[in-house]
């Protein structure tokens, strides 16, 4: 897959093994300019988080939109499927904010990791750290069609959330 390199200091994704399924994705927090990033507050206010020797501190609760200095040329037909690496959830916590992110063919912008300090304590991120693992995937699309009726029972199951055991 092609990806362009729309900030000097980012770097290519790298697959840690030969046996990854995704490629890891790193912050680009090193640029030749001075750089305000966007973040949100607990409140869903807008607050700006300036970049020092290429690290930023995210609060607690606080979401961030971390650059990766990259755009992926990704083939129609695919989009690419973004994660949280779990070293990242587990021992800074961060997660995703939107839980998966998807970045779809269409999108030739910079993408950013959408992240969330759900921690009690400030975190720091720095430039080069690996933050998000993702994956190209094929993608299915369907067309809909509306039914009069209620769809018939495919299975034995009875209920909804819960309902298939403990």
């Amino acid at each position: 897959m092609n990806v362009f390199k729309c900030r000097p200091t980012a770097e290519l994704p790298t697959y840690g093994t030969s046996g990854s399924a995704c490629f890891d994705v790193k912050a680009c927090l090193e640029s030749p300019y001075s750089e305000r990033i966007k973040a949100y507050d607990a409140w869903n206010k807008e607050v700006p988080l300036v970049v020092k020797n290429g690290k930023i501190k995210i609060q607690p609760m606080q979401r961030v939109l971390i650059p990766t200095g990259l755009i992926f040329d990704i083939p129609d037909g695919y989009c690419i499927e973004m994660y949280i690496r779990s070293s990242v959830a587990t021992k800074k916590g961060l997660h995703l904010v939107n839980g998966v992110g998807i970045i779809d063919s269409d999108y030739v912008e910079e993408t950013h990791i959408i992240v969330m300090n759900v921690s009690d304590s400030l975190v720091t991120v720095e430039h080069g750290e690996r933050l998000a693992q993702c994956r190209l995937t094929a993608v299915v699309t369907s067309e809909f069609a509306e039914i009069t009726e209620k769809p018939v029972q495919k299975t034995d199951r009875d209920g909804g959330i819960g309902s298939t055991g403990v």
